[in-house]
């Protein structure tokens, strides 16, 4: 394979439309916090990259094919871990299950009183997995969507009762449905999924994961990791235009 001019190695990286990680600005450029974590990362590594956007399903396929690929923001489970070499963790909140506030109807204190409504998640995502196996079912109490941004729509307009979300994710997407953080209020913690990583094909070699993950440890020591993180926390309020349901 032939390396892209200058760099020392060159990746394929995969991802989803995850507000505000990875997602599109009204340019249709591809921007978020761990893209931007990645881009500096690959800066101190003279390691190139093209990153492409994919539902998650094609994204996670595409990843264990090719063997220059990266899957990102990737949460690192059990089932996972022999399937990639992994880079991260790189930045993430905690994850809460969000109703209306407005849905007085709806009470739950736990994720088992959480089966009596309906509960959107990524189809193909580590939650499908997760809630699966805390005995939900798709298409009872469990509806799937392509990416976490599309959920948002049939959320705020009732057809779904709960959606996951975390203090950094939720303010973007319901930004994007003409909303904000005071209608919604967080009632059950989720299963902590070990952060977002950049999952790495078995084929990549090991001192290119190795530079990767010096060159994070590096980055969170210095303030460009949270400005980062602070930058886009202040900026959600101000996508409620952007293309999140793109595609």
């Amino acid at each position: 394979m032939a390396l892209a001019e200058g760099s020392d190695y060159h990746l394929h990286i995969n991802s989803e439309i995850m507000v505000p990680y990875n997602f599109y600005d009204n340019n249709d450029k591809v921007i978020g916090i761990n893209i931007e974590i990645v881009k500096a990362l690959l800066e101190r590594t003279n390691i190139s990259a093209d990153i492409n956007i994919y539902p998650w399903v094609r994204s996670y396929q595409l990843t264990l094919k090719q063997g220059n690929a990266g899957l990102m923001s990737t949460a690192r489970t059990i089932e996972r871990e022999s399937q990639f070499k992994w880079v991260g963790p790189l930045a993430s909140g905690e994850g809460y299950l969000y109703q209306l506030r407005s849905r007085t109807d709806i009470k739950i204190n736990s994720l088992q009183e959480a089966q009596n409504y309906l509960v959107a998640v990524v189809r193909g995502d580590v939650y499908q997995d997760i809630f699966e196996k805390l005995n939900f079912q798709v298409n009872k109490n469990l509806m799937l969507f392509s990416y976490n941004a599309e959920y948002i729509k049939p959320f705020l307009a009732g057809k779904v009762d709960l959606i996951l979300g975390s203090d950094i994710v939720l303010p973007y997407m319901l930004a994007a449905g003409g909303s904000n953080i005071d209608a919604v209020k967080a009632v059950v913690k989720i299963p902590d999924t070990q952060g977002n990583y950049l999952a790495l094909n078995k084929n990549v070699p090991d001192d290119v994961v190795k530079k990767l993950n010096n060159a994070l440890v590096e980055l969170k020591q210095s303030e460009e990791y949270d400005k980062i993180i602070n930058k886009y926390k202040r900026l959600a309020n101000t996508y409620s235009t952007l293309g999140l349901y793109k595609k």
